[in-house]
């Protein structure tokens, strides 16, 4: 093989491997959190099988918030690949959303894509958006 071609080749698989662990800087922007008190958790899910359960998070941020009507969040080196974001005030400090007895959040939350079904939370699929190395910006809207 000549140079030239060894250099082609080089370069081609040290592209192709590059964009396989390209990462990117995310800033979530969270608005609608009225003012209130309390820590907002943040959750980047990589499969439906694990959305929403908190202890099988790709990435969280738990985020200390008291009198904000928006905050933003930033997520440094975040991986290429498919993810959807959970997050929640949690205006008691007890670590979890609260329903009431209809199975409906008392406290306010939110999903990527501002995905929010009527009698239902969202799932992957829906809150699901990919990540390919370019920085950007996300808005969720807590309900």
């Amino acid at each position: 093989m000549n140079l030239k071609m060894f250099t082609l080749c080089f370069t081609c698989f040290f592209s192709a491997g590059a964009s396989a662990f390209a990462q990117a800087q995310y800033k979530i922007k969270v608005t609608n959190l009225d003012n209130k008190t309390g820590k907002l958790y943040i959750g980047w899910y990589t499969e439906a099988s694990t959305f929403m359960k908190p202890k099988k998070t790709a990435l969280v941020k738990i985020i200390p918030v008291k009198d904000l009507a928006e905050i933003t969040v930033d997520f440094e080196k975040v991986p290429s690949g498919t993810y959807a974001i959970s997050t929640f005030l949690d205006e008691n400090g007890n670590e979890h959303l609260d329903l009431n007895v209809l199975g409906k959040p008392k406290e306010k939350y939110g999903f990527s894509n501002n995905v929010t079904p009527a009698m239902r939370p969202a799932n992957f699929e829906e809150a699901a958006f990919t990540v390919n190395g370019e920085n950007k910006t996300l808005i969720i809207k807590l309900k």
